[in-house]
């Protein structure tokens, strides 16, 4: 059965409502009957305080969840829970400090001192909260981007292993993946190959992001053929069959051209502008054009 959002709203201000009269009758019995003494009455106090609180926090962030999900285009909804989160319990915790008859000089300097002593013991997670607070505010990029995250020297690897034809091609030395959330230490990042990564936000921050949200991309693809083919011949060919491909948004910017050449084989790369922001799909179907057509022009009587 499905509950709707001002039914929800109501329960959330009954159950609220309800703890807070009886704690405030509990404390009114205790107080006016003297049944507990002073001290344990402030400790009756804060333990309502408590009681109460975490279940209006439980039930609001409920309810902030259930707002959130039902906007898609709010990309920032795990930053958006961590800041409410953080910020109702440090309410939560000045408010039990005062039911226990706290004043408040003292909790300006202990709050004082215990922020030297936090900032000093965990210079890290700071680093990591404050790092989440500029890439919110910048805006490098936002959850649902698909990224490549290449983090520290920068630096790009040539490979050398048999599918990139020992080219002049560059692989860097970095992640790529989804950004799902950025949070308030950690962001997450959903990898091409499945596994999902939690990223400090410091190391975010000083990482190069490459961004792969764009219309269209230049995707480049190779294939191998034997050192007699009439390449003259074939390259006009292979031109005409990935220019008709679907996934190609100019298709006369099509460029074909021999990449590597050696006594046995030559290797021809095709460079296409394609639509969307991944390499995979367009690079497969341009695939399955080369292959046909290097068969059909070696086909007898061609």
């Amino acid at each position: 059965m499905k509950i709707s959002a001002e039914t929800a709203v109501a329960s959330a201000v009954a159950i609220v409502v309800s703890f807070v009269t009886v704690g405030a009758l509990l404390v009114y019995v205790a107080s006016t009957y003297h049944i507990f003494n002073p001290t344990n009455l402030y400790w009756l106090r804060a333990a309502l305080t408590l009681a109460i609180g975490l279940t209006a926090l439980a039930v609001l962030e409920r309810l902030l969840r259930g707002v959130l999900a039902g906007r898609p285009g709010i990309r920032n909804r795990g930053m958006i829970l961590s800041v409410f989160r953080y910020v109702a319990y440090a309410i939560l915790s000045l408010a039990i400090l005062a039911a226990l008859g706290v004043s408040s000089l003292a909790l300006l300097a202990g709050g004082t001192f215990a922020g030297l002593v936090l900032g000093l013991a965990s210079q890290t997670a700071l680093a990591n909260v404050i790092s989440g607070l500029v890439l919110l505010a910048s805006r490098p990029f936002r959850p649902g981007d698909r990224v490549t995250i290449v983090t520290w020297q920068f630096g790009v690897t040539v490979p050398a292993y048999p599918p990139k034809f020992y080219s002049q091609d560059f692989v860097y030395p970095g992640y790529t993946g989804v950004l799902q959330t950025i949070g308030i230490v950690y962001s997450e990042v959903l990898t091409d190959d499945g596994p999902t990564l939690q990223i400090p936000n410091g190391i975010l921050l000083q990482a190069m992001i490459m961004s792969h949200e764009l219309p269209s991309r230049w995707v480049r693809t190779k294939y191998e053929v034997a050192a007699g083919t009439d390449l003259r011949r074939l390259l006009p060919l292979v031109r005409a069959a990935v220019q008709r491909n679907d996934w190609v948004v100019d298709p006369e910017k099509v460029r074909v051209l021999v990449n590597q050449a050696t006594a046995s084989t030559t290797v021809i790369s095709v460079d296409a502008l394609c639509r969307g922001n991944t390499e995979d799909p367009p690079r497969s179907a341009i695939l399955m054009d080369i292959v046909e057509t290097v068969r059909a022009a070696a086909a007898p009587g061609r």
